[in-house]
């Protein structure tokens, strides 16, 4: 299936785009992961939208 990756600036926007072909959405997020480098990466199947890959994993406190 087709799938594209869009990586966003801070205020959510697009800068830049990617295609691919990916068997599973599954496979489309960890494909779309290399493109992350500093950037929130969102992947889309043609008007589905997959899943964010945040730029920097969150931390979760334990204590809280």
């Amino acid at each position: 299936m087709d799938y594209r990756a869009y990586l966003l600036d801070e205020d959510g926007h697009i800068v830049d785009a990617h295609t691919f072909v990916a068997a599973s959405d599954q496979a489309a997020l960890i494909h779309a992961n290399q493109y992350a480098n500093g950037r929130d990466v969102e992947v889309w199947h043609r008007s589905r939208r997959i899943g964010l890959i945040p730029r920097e994993p969150m931390s979760i406190d334990p204590k809280q």
